[in-house]
Protein backbone atom coordinates (compact mmCIF):
# COMPACT_ATOMS: atom_id res chain seq x y z
CA UNK A 1 0.00 0.00 0.00
CA UNK A 2 1.19 3.50 -0.84
CA UNK A 3 -0.91 6.62 -0.39
CA UNK A 4 0.48 10.16 -0.46
CA UNK A 5 2.66 10.57 2.64
CA UNK A 6 1.82 7.04 3.92
CA UNK A 7 3.51 3.67 3.28
CA UNK A 8 3.46 0.24 4.88
CA UNK A 9 6.79 -1.25 5.92
CA UNK A 10 8.03 -4.38 7.65
CA UNK A 11 10.41 -4.06 10.59
CA UNK A 12 11.56 -7.51 11.69
CA UNK A 13 8.32 -9.34 12.65
CA UNK A 14 5.98 -6.34 12.69
CA UNK A 15 4.08 -4.45 10.01
CA UNK A 16 4.26 -0.71 10.51
CA UNK A 17 2.85 2.45 8.96
CA UNK A 18 5.38 5.13 8.08
CA UNK A 19 4.25 8.73 7.67
CA UNK A 20 6.42 11.28 5.84
CA UNK A 21 4.40 14.48 5.68
CA UNK A 22 5.71 18.02 5.09
CA UNK A 23 4.62 18.89 8.65
CA UNK A 24 5.91 15.78 10.51
CA UNK A 25 7.15 12.21 10.32
CA UNK A 26 5.87 9.26 12.33
CA UNK A 27 6.00 5.49 12.68
CA UNK A 28 3.11 3.36 13.93
CA UNK A 29 3.08 -0.39 14.54
CA UNK A 30 -0.13 -2.23 13.67
CA UNK A 31 0.58 -4.33 16.74
CA UNK A 32 -1.04 -2.38 19.53
CA UNK A 33 -1.81 0.54 17.18
CA UNK A 34 1.29 1.86 18.89
CA UNK A 35 2.68 5.18 17.78
CA UNK A 36 6.44 4.67 17.99
CA UNK A 37 7.93 7.89 16.61
CA UNK A 38 6.66 11.41 16.09
CA UNK A 39 8.88 14.28 14.97
CA UNK A 40 7.57 17.62 13.70
CA UNK A 41 9.58 18.90 10.74
CA UNK A 42 12.89 20.61 11.69
CA UNK A 43 12.42 19.66 15.37
CA UNK A 44 13.89 17.08 17.71
CA UNK A 45 11.77 13.96 18.28
CA UNK A 46 8.81 14.49 20.59
CA UNK A 47 7.97 10.83 21.21
CA UNK A 48 10.78 8.61 22.50
CA UNK A 49 11.65 5.11 21.27
CA UNK A 50 14.56 3.19 22.72
CA UNK A 51 17.42 2.25 20.42
CA UNK A 52 17.04 -1.25 21.91
CA UNK A 53 13.47 -1.70 20.62
CA UNK A 54 12.57 -5.23 19.53
CA UNK A 55 9.90 -5.58 16.85
CA UNK A 56 8.53 -8.99 17.85
CA UNK A 57 5.03 -10.43 17.62
CA UNK A 58 3.23 -10.54 20.95
CA UNK A 59 5.81 -8.32 22.67
CA UNK A 60 5.16 -4.69 23.53
CA UNK A 61 7.79 -2.25 22.29
CA UNK A 62 9.56 0.00 24.81
CA UNK A 63 8.64 3.56 23.98
CA UNK A 64 6.10 5.40 21.85
CA UNK A 65 2.51 5.57 23.09
CA UNK A 66 1.22 2.12 24.09
CA UNK A 67 -2.54 1.81 24.63
CA UNK A 68 -3.37 0.48 28.10
CA UNK A 69 -6.93 -0.92 28.20
CA UNK A 70 -9.19 -2.15 29.88
CA UNK A 71 -6.96 -1.94 32.92
CA UNK A 72 -3.77 -0.11 33.80
CA UNK A 73 -0.63 -1.62 35.34
CA UNK A 74 -1.25 -4.58 37.63
CA UNK A 75 -4.85 -5.68 37.10
CA UNK A 76 -5.21 -6.47 40.79
CA UNK A 77 -4.30 -2.91 41.72
CA UNK A 78 -7.30 -1.62 39.79
CA UNK A 79 -10.59 -0.77 41.55
CA UNK A 80 -13.00 -3.58 42.34
CA UNK A 81 -15.44 -2.04 39.85
CA UNK A 82 -12.87 -2.76 37.09
CA UNK A 83 -11.76 -6.15 38.40
CA UNK A 84 -15.31 -7.48 38.41
CA UNK A 85 -15.16 -7.59 34.60
CA UNK A 86 -11.82 -9.46 34.52
CA UNK A 87 -11.14 -13.21 34.64
CA UNK A 88 -9.36 -14.73 37.65
CA UNK A 89 -5.69 -15.67 37.61
CA UNK A 90 -2.62 -13.96 36.22
CA UNK A 91 -3.20 -11.16 33.71
CA UNK A 92 -0.68 -9.20 31.64
CA UNK A 93 0.29 -5.69 32.71
CA UNK A 94 -1.67 -2.86 31.09
CA UNK A 95 -4.46 -4.90 29.50
CA UNK A 96 -5.20 -6.98 26.44
CA UNK A 97 -4.66 -4.71 23.45
CA UNK A 98 -1.12 -3.27 23.50
CA UNK A 99 0.58 -6.40 22.10
CA UNK A 100 -2.16 -7.61 19.72
CA UNK A 101 -2.66 -6.68 16.03
CA UNK A 102 -5.12 -3.91 15.15
CA UNK A 103 -6.53 -3.15 11.70
CA UNK A 104 -5.93 0.10 9.84
CA UNK A 105 -9.36 0.93 8.46
CA UNK A 106 -9.12 4.60 7.46
CA UNK A 107 -6.48 6.91 5.96
CA UNK A 108 -6.89 10.55 4.99
CA UNK A 109 -4.25 13.05 3.92
CA UNK A 110 -4.23 16.78 3.24
CA UNK A 111 -1.77 19.66 3.35
CA UNK A 112 -1.94 19.90 7.14
CA UNK A 113 -1.96 16.34 8.42
CA UNK A 114 -2.33 12.61 7.96
CA UNK A 115 -5.26 10.93 9.70
CA UNK A 116 -5.12 7.22 10.54
CA UNK A 117 -7.84 5.20 12.27
CA UNK A 118 -7.16 1.81 13.85
CA UNK A 119 -9.74 -0.68 15.06
CA UNK A 120 -9.16 -3.48 17.53
CA UNK A 121 -10.67 -6.61 15.94
CA UNK A 122 -14.15 -7.55 17.12
CA UNK A 123 -13.70 -10.44 19.48
CA UNK A 124 -15.27 -12.51 22.18
CA UNK A 125 -13.68 -11.13 25.30
CA UNK A 126 -12.68 -13.48 28.12
CA UNK A 127 -15.49 -14.00 30.65
CA UNK A 128 -16.75 -12.10 32.58
CA UNK A 129 -15.78 -9.11 30.39
CA UNK A 130 -18.92 -8.24 28.41
CA UNK A 131 -19.11 -8.94 24.69
CA UNK A 132 -20.03 -6.18 22.26
CA UNK A 133 -17.38 -3.72 23.49
CA UNK A 134 -15.44 -2.07 20.63
CA UNK A 135 -12.21 -0.06 20.71
CA UNK A 136 -10.73 2.30 18.13
CA UNK A 137 -7.87 4.80 17.99
CA UNK A 138 -7.61 7.76 15.62
CA UNK A 139 -4.37 9.68 15.07
CA UNK A 140 -3.91 13.06 13.40
CA UNK A 141 -0.24 13.57 12.53
CA UNK A 142 0.86 17.07 11.56
CA UNK A 143 2.55 20.02 13.25
CA UNK A 144 0.71 18.79 16.34
CA UNK A 145 -0.23 15.25 17.29
CA UNK A 146 -3.81 14.37 18.21
CA UNK A 147 -4.96 10.95 19.47
CA UNK A 148 -8.55 9.94 20.16
CA UNK A 149 -9.18 6.61 21.91
CA UNK A 150 -12.83 5.57 21.71
CA UNK A 151 -14.67 2.80 23.53
CA UNK A 152 -18.19 1.78 22.48
CA UNK A 153 -20.11 -0.29 24.99
CA UNK A 154 -22.36 -2.42 22.81
CA UNK A 155 -23.03 -4.85 25.64
CA UNK A 156 -26.16 -5.03 27.78
CA UNK A 157 -24.50 -3.86 31.01
CA UNK A 158 -22.61 -0.89 32.38
CA UNK A 159 -18.86 -1.18 31.75
CA UNK A 160 -16.14 -0.10 34.18
CA UNK A 161 -12.56 0.01 32.91
CA UNK A 162 -9.22 1.77 33.30
CA UNK A 163 -7.23 3.19 30.40
CA UNK A 164 -4.13 5.22 29.59
CA UNK A 165 -2.17 6.54 26.65
CA UNK A 166 1.24 5.57 28.02
CA UNK A 167 3.24 8.37 26.40
CA UNK A 168 7.05 8.30 26.43
CA UNK A 169 8.41 11.79 25.72
CA UNK A 170 11.85 12.47 24.25
CA UNK A 171 13.94 14.97 26.21
CA UNK A 172 17.46 16.37 25.96
CA UNK A 173 18.51 15.13 29.42
CA UNK A 174 16.46 14.42 32.51
CA UNK A 175 18.47 16.91 34.57
CA UNK A 176 17.55 19.72 32.16
CA UNK A 177 13.83 19.06 32.34
CA UNK A 178 10.91 19.77 34.66
CA UNK A 179 7.17 19.05 34.57
CA UNK A 180 4.85 21.97 35.26
CA UNK A 181 1.14 22.60 35.98
CA UNK A 182 0.89 19.72 38.49
CA UNK A 183 1.91 21.94 41.40
CA UNK A 184 -0.60 21.57 44.22
CA UNK A 185 -2.30 18.55 42.60
CA UNK A 186 -2.79 15.51 44.82
CA UNK A 187 -0.83 12.44 43.73
CA UNK A 188 -0.46 8.85 44.86
CA UNK A 189 3.17 7.86 45.38
CA UNK A 190 3.20 4.18 44.40
CA UNK A 191 6.81 3.86 45.62
CA UNK A 192 5.90 5.01 49.14
CA UNK A 193 3.11 2.63 50.14
CA UNK A 194 0.62 4.40 47.84
CA UNK A 195 0.46 7.45 50.10
CA UNK A 196 -1.34 10.60 48.96
CA UNK A 197 0.94 13.64 48.70
CA UNK A 198 1.07 17.18 47.32
CA UNK A 199 4.06 19.20 46.10
CA UNK A 200 4.00 22.92 45.39
CA UNK A 201 6.95 23.07 42.99
CA UNK A 202 7.50 21.75 39.45
CA UNK A 203 8.49 18.08 39.20
CA UNK A 204 12.20 17.42 38.76
CA UNK A 205 13.14 13.80 38.26
CA UNK A 206 16.07 12.93 40.53
CA UNK A 207 15.33 9.28 41.31
CA UNK A 208 12.85 6.54 40.43
CA UNK A 209 9.44 8.16 40.08
CA UNK A 210 6.01 6.55 39.78
CA UNK A 211 3.11 8.86 40.64
CA UNK A 212 -0.60 8.90 39.86
CA UNK A 213 -1.98 12.45 39.78
CA UNK A 214 -5.74 12.89 40.24
CA UNK A 215 -8.06 15.69 39.12
CA UNK A 216 -5.46 16.98 36.70
CA UNK A 217 -5.57 20.27 34.75
CA UNK A 218 -6.28 20.20 31.02
CA UNK A 219 -2.68 21.05 30.11
CA UNK A 220 0.57 19.63 31.54
CA UNK A 221 3.87 21.03 30.34
CA UNK A 222 7.32 19.45 30.03
CA UNK A 223 9.85 22.29 30.01
CA UNK A 224 13.09 21.13 28.39
CA UNK A 225 15.84 23.71 28.85
CA UNK A 226 18.41 21.57 27.02
CA UNK A 227 16.46 21.66 23.76
CA UNK A 228 14.91 25.07 24.48
CA UNK A 229 11.32 23.91 24.06
CA UNK A 230 8.21 22.98 26.00
CA UNK A 231 5.97 20.00 25.21
CA UNK A 232 2.29 20.73 25.82
CA UNK A 233 0.21 17.69 26.82
CA UNK A 234 -3.47 18.55 26.61
CA UNK A 235 -6.54 16.49 27.44
CA UNK A 236 -9.96 17.80 28.36
CA UNK A 237 -11.21 14.26 29.03
CA UNK A 238 -8.56 12.48 31.13
CA UNK A 239 -9.04 12.69 34.90
CA UNK A 240 -5.65 11.26 35.89
CA UNK A 241 -2.02 11.37 34.82
CA UNK A 242 0.93 9.12 35.55
CA UNK A 243 4.47 10.50 35.82
CA UNK A 244 7.08 7.75 35.50
CA UNK A 245 10.82 7.34 35.13
CA UNK A 246 12.52 4.08 36.21
CA UNK A 247 15.86 5.78 36.96
CA UNK A 248 19.02 3.67 37.21
CA UNK A 249 18.40 0.50 39.20
CA UNK A 250 14.93 -0.33 37.90
CA UNK A 251 16.10 0.62 34.41
CA UNK A 252 18.65 -2.19 34.61
CA UNK A 253 15.81 -4.68 35.15
CA UNK A 254 13.62 -3.51 32.28
CA UNK A 255 13.54 -5.23 28.91
CA UNK A 256 14.53 -3.19 25.82
CA UNK A 257 15.97 -0.44 28.00
CA UNK A 258 19.56 0.79 27.72
CA UNK A 259 21.74 1.77 30.65
CA UNK A 260 21.42 5.50 29.88
CA UNK A 261 17.84 5.48 28.55
CA UNK A 262 16.40 6.90 31.77
CA UNK A 263 18.19 10.17 30.94
CA UNK A 264 16.45 10.57 27.57
CA UNK A 265 12.76 9.99 28.43
CA UNK A 266 9.92 10.95 30.75
CA UNK A 267 6.50 9.33 30.76
CA UNK A 268 3.52 11.62 31.32
CA UNK A 269 0.50 9.43 30.68
CA UNK A 270 -3.02 10.81 30.41
CA UNK A 271 -5.36 8.28 31.96
CA UNK A 272 -8.59 7.28 33.66
CA UNK A 273 -7.37 5.07 36.47
CA UNK A 274 -7.56 4.42 40.21
CA UNK A 275 -10.65 6.10 41.70
CA UNK A 276 -11.18 7.87 38.36
CA UNK A 277 -11.65 4.72 36.29
CA UNK A 278 -14.06 5.11 33.38
CA UNK A 279 -17.70 4.07 33.37
CA UNK A 280 -19.93 3.72 30.29
CA UNK A 281 -23.61 2.83 30.26
CA UNK A 282 -24.78 0.21 27.78
CA UNK A 283 -24.90 1.38 24.16
CA UNK A 284 -22.91 4.51 25.04
CA UNK A 285 -19.54 5.74 23.74
CA UNK A 286 -16.59 7.34 25.56
CA UNK A 287 -13.67 9.08 23.87
CA UNK A 288 -10.38 10.13 25.44
CA UNK A 289 -8.44 12.81 23.56
CA UNK A 290 -4.75 13.68 23.78
CA UNK A 291 -3.16 16.64 21.97
CA UNK A 292 0.64 17.08 21.93
CA UNK A 293 2.50 20.04 20.53
CA UNK A 294 5.62 22.08 21.25
CA UNK A 295 6.60 25.70 21.66
CA UNK A 296 10.01 27.35 22.10
CA UNK A 297 10.89 28.29 25.69
CA UNK A 298 10.69 32.01 26.34
CA UNK A 299 13.86 33.26 27.99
Amino acid sequence: MEIQYVTLCQIDELTCVRVQHPKASALVALQGAQLLEYTPTVEKPVIWLTEHAEFKKGQSIRGGIPVCWPWFGDARRNPESVQKHLPPGALPAHGWVRDKPWSLDYISTDDDKVTLRFQFPTTTWPDPFPDGVELSLEMEIGSQLRLNLTTFNGSDETLNFSQALHSYFAISEVGNTQIEHLEGVTFIDTLDDWKEKIEDSPIRIRNETDRIYVNIPEVILIRDNGWGRSIHIESDTAKSAVVWNPWIEKGKRLSQFGQEDYRQMICVETADISDHAALIAKMETMSSTLIIDTTPNIR
